[in-house]
């Protein structure tokens, strides 16, 4: 899965992501950050007024990640799921 940046000017791959997590609330900006460490590196994901507000965004992450495709053969009436390629855009303030 992928994740576009709320500036659309970084992209995440979650396969070489460490951690996604919420930063306290910046005493210069009083937003509160969304980041991913990966490779050595921090991303800042998107920036929110709240940190309710980052941690559903954190739970619609988690939610876009598990989703899979379900089908069906009529015939036998067996099941066989797919994992879907995924990109979740961070979504503005």
């Amino acid at each position: 899965m992928l994740i576009v940046d709320q500036s659309k000017s970084n992209i995440v791959n979650l396969d070489r992501t460490i951690n996604i997590g919420i930063e306290e609330k910046s005493t210069l900006t009083d937003e509160t950050e969304i980041s991913a460490q990966t490779d050595g590196y921090t991303v800042i994901l998107g920036k929110y007024e709240t940190e309710t507000r980052a941690r559903e965004i954190l739970i619609e992450i988690a939610r876009e990640f598990k989703r899979v495709l379900r089908t069906e053969n009529r015939g036998t009436g067996q099941q066989r799921f797919y994992d879907v390629p995924k990109v979740y855009y961070m979504p503005e303030k």
